[in-house]
């Protein structure tokens, strides 16, 4: 079995280190954002506070998106600007008006997905509530508003109990016409769960398997060629909660296989995990493949990756700051 689990990973590329730094908007740039998610629709890019500026009032505040030309980021990309100076302002309208049982065991946003102008916004719940929440709202271009629909959402029964766990990674999924949803935490004998949801939320979701993975899915996005990338992150101090619980136990070795660049370090270090964070860009062939590939890893230090849009040979990624002056507020592209 634990041979089985050590190959569930295939390796296809090196490791790299390596990004292209997109400063932010300085409006946008703070710690206090802590970006989850992001998505590309309609040649914009569009980032998704966990909070918002004001993480005290919960639903009841202010919330707002904001989205960038990704003409403007190609040019930082391409070396033509140093950095990104403007930004829309999306307000997201009707959250103060979801039931009781959603604003009581909210605890911030974590994924973004956009459908022909619907707006899909899933929610991270409290770790004590089995359920999580996808949300929806009409996108309003020229208003620069969601209009969220509060009496139609999703809720998906998260399992195992895990810390801080939610469904992270939600993506669109054309030939299915379906939205697919991750939870986090995937590292149980046989893979963790998913949905396959359908985007008028008039059907009941189906349940399926997400492929075994170690560490942290922090967001999910699907290319034109049915192939499905991820964000894969790990931080120590999650290491009792992912890698030291009823269905992993310390499993360094195993690790060492599926990844030789950790291994090296663990062969040097046995308790290098306890200590260091660690990042890489993970594909599915699709979405009914059981096996992630790794595709390249990246800095993780002192960045909290959460959220991933593919753009132009590989994809830009997003940090949530988690409002500390321990980390950062960071978008990059990783080409691969």
């Amino acid at each position: 079995m634990l041979f089985i689990i050590a190959t569930s990973i295939v390796l296809t590329g090196n490791a790299q280190s390596i990004y292209k730094n997109i400063p932010l908007p300085k409006a946008i740039a703070g710690v206090n954002e802590e970006f989850s998610g992001m998505t590309i629709y309609g040649n914009r890019l569009y980032l998704e506070p966990q909070y918002g500026d004001h993480k005290e009032t919960k639903l009841d505040g202010v919330f707002n998106l904001y989205s960038i030309l990704t003409d403007s980021i190609s040019r930082v990309i391409d070396n033509r600007d140093t950095s990104l100076t403007a930004c829309k302002t999306i307000s997201v309208k009707n959250l103060n008006l979801l039931p009781d049982s959603v604003k009581a065991n909210y605890e911030g946003f974590e994924a973004i997905c956009i459908v022909n102008n619907t707006v899909f916004l899933s929610i991270e719940t409290d770790d004590k509530y089995p359920y999580c929440f996808l949300l929806k709202g009409k996108l309003d271009t020229l208003k620069n508003e969601v209009i969220i629909d509060p009496a139609h959402f999703i809720s998906l029964r998260r399992y195992p109990a895990i810390s801080n766990a939610g469904f992270e990674a939600v993506t669109y999924l054309p030939k299915e016409n379906r939205l697919l949803a991750y939870y986090e935490f995937n590292a149980m004998p046989k893979g963790g769960c998913g949905y396959l949801i359908d985007t008028s939320f008039n059907k009941i979701p189906e349940q399926v398997k997400a492929p075994f993975l170690y560490f942290r899915l922090t967001d999910i996005a699907a290319a034109d060629d049915g192939r499905v990338y991820g964000v894969n992150y790990f931080w120590n101090g999650d290491y009792n909660s992912y890698l030291n619980n009823d269905w992993v136990k310390s499993p360094e070795v195993s690790i060492g296989k599926i990844t030789p660049e950790l291994g090296e370090k663990l062969k040097t270090d046995p308790d290098y995990l306890k200590k260091n964070t660690y990042v890489a860009i993970v594909m599915l062939d699709s979405a009914k493949s059981r096996k992630w590939k790794y595709v390249r890893s990246f800095d993780g230090f002192k960045n909290n990756w959460e959220g991933m849009a593919l753009f132009k040979k590989g994809a830009l990624v997003v940090t949530d700051a988690n409002r500390s002056g321990k980390q950062v507020c960071k978008l990059v592209y990783v080409d691969f």
